[in-house]
């Protein structure tokens, strides 16, 4: 490496230039790492410090040879140091724009060598930082010491903070969480993505896992779904860990076993899931651990994410598209992901003619995802026909799953913003019935804000 660096040093200085292959491995080895920069700034002035006394002793033997009366040692050591003052100055130039893009909330890469950027902002919520939806990102770091920020990869790998914390992107597919809270969902074709920590190293089999990084180094790893490979910086030891499991890592990379829990990660669910928010009778179900078959209640909506964002390879019918039209189709190619709102009475599925008169009631409320939706599909043969497309576990045996779209006043009745992000339920329900709504979102990689 000390090598390359004194190429591209020796390309640099003196009015030479890099090729096209050297800039790009110059800027690729920039961005891996802050310490990088550092590296190359106090490389190249000793380069410009050797550069100059060779430079000057040239000269000076020549102005020696031309005059009869030597020149003065303090004239010419004068001459080199304001050429090697003036190479300081230009290399602290670059160290101290550096360093004063990291003050505040986002760490930005040198100018002088700009990353490409590899993942947007989906989501800020209640969070300190500067940064806003839609926001690109290359090699910065993050912090925030509150709030919620979600990040979306240009692979589809999705990762959402809580504060406080402080995390490292350094390229696609390799970060750094220093301290704070963390999910990362990886979907089919992006495994392999990495979060180092001060203790180990975690890297992605295919899965949705969890860090409880602390700031005294100590750290949690959790497994929601698939396996992480995890290597102990205190031996270099590599333990699978998979689904519904938990280790805990010491400062110094010593490895433990600890009980699973998602209870820390709760907070994160609904917005690592791209729900930015919900009012009524809307209670988020987390994806992982995944749930029993149904969840009953007679006052709650359940919102169930139904796993990774997919492209379709098949279309998908919806009983309802966005503009408001019906028995419209998503067709092949189509990136999406799929939500099941349902409401399942303590008694659905119940039998017979029931104990006493129907306990007829309305609930709603209103969910707003970060995406669009595309479609709702609203109708039990239309749920069915959608099962195998979406559905982690099939609820099959139920009966009336979709929407009654009756006329009022006992019509379930469904709206959605102008926006077409936030949804509003008002469900006529009663005891022994069920009622669901599969909401269908855009997740293309470019939809942004």
């Amino acid at each position: 490496m000390e090598r390359l660096i004194e190429q591209w040093l020796e390309g640099s200085l003196d009015g030479g230039s890099l090729d096209g292959r050297q800039q790009d491995e110059l800027a690729a080895w920039l961005k891996q790492h802050p310490q990088h920069m550092q590296q190359f700034v106090e490389a190249n002035i000793r380069q410009q410090m050797l550069f100059d006394a060779a430079r000057g002793e040239l000269v000076a033997d020549a102005v020696q040879q031309r005059a009869p009366i030597p020149v003065e040692p303090a004239r010419r050591s004068t001459v080199r140091i304001v050429a090697y003052a003036a190479s300081v100055a230009a290399c602290l130039l670059i160290a101290v724009g550096w360093f004063l893009t990291t003050k505040r909330g986002v760490q930005h890469v040198n100018q002088v060598v700009q990353a490409e950027p590899f993942s947007f902002v989906a989501m800020v919520q209640n969070s300190d930082s500067d940064l806003k939806v839609g926001h690109r990102l290359g090699a910065e770091t993050i912090q925030i010491d509150s709030g919620i920020v979600r990040l979306i990869f240009d692979d589809g790998v999705e990762v959402t903070l809580q504060g406080p914390a402080r995390y490292e992107l350094i390229a696609l597919g390799e970060t750094h969480l220093h301290s704070g809270l963390l999910t990362a969902s990886v979907p089919p074709g992006a495994e392999g993505f990495r979060v180092d920590t001060p203790s180990a190293q975690v890297v992605d089999l295919g899965t949705a896992f969890g860090i409880e990084q602390h700031a005294d180094g100590t750290s949690k790893v959790s497994v929601f779904d698939g396996e992480v490979e995890v290597v102990s910086r205190k031996d270099s030891g590599k333990r699978l860990l998979t689904e519904g499991k938990t280790i805990q890592l010491a400062a110094d990379g010593s490895v433990s076993e600890a009980e699973f829990s998602s209870q820390q990660f709760e907070k994160l669910w609904p917005a690592a899931s791209g729900i930015a928010g919900s009012t009524g009778a809307f209670e988020f179900a987390p994806q992982w651990p995944r749930m029993l078959r149904r969840l009953e209640s007679n006052t709650k909506i359940f919102v169930l994410p139904e796993g990774y964002p997919r492209e379709l390879d098949q279309p998908c019918p919806i009983d309802r598209s966005a503009d408001g039209s019906s028995e419209s189709v998503i067709p092949t190619g189509q990136r999406v992901r799929s939500f099941l709102l349902q409401f399942n009475s303590v008694d659905s599925g119940a039998r017979g003619p029931g104990n006493g008169r129907p306990n007829r009631r309305r609930i709603g409320g209103s969910i707003t995802f970060d995406r669009p939706v595309l479609g709702l599909i609203t109708k039990t043969e239309t749920l069915e026909a959608t099962d195998e497309l979406f559905s982690l576990d099939r609820a099959g045996g139920l009966f009336s799953r979709g929407l009654e779209l009756f006329p009022p006043p006992i019509a379930d009745r469904v709206s959605l913003s102008d926006d077409r992000r936030t949804l509003t339920l008002d469900l006529s329900v009663v005891n022994r019935l069920n009622d669901h709504v599969r909401v269908i979102v855009d997740a293309e990689l470019n939809a942004r804000e």
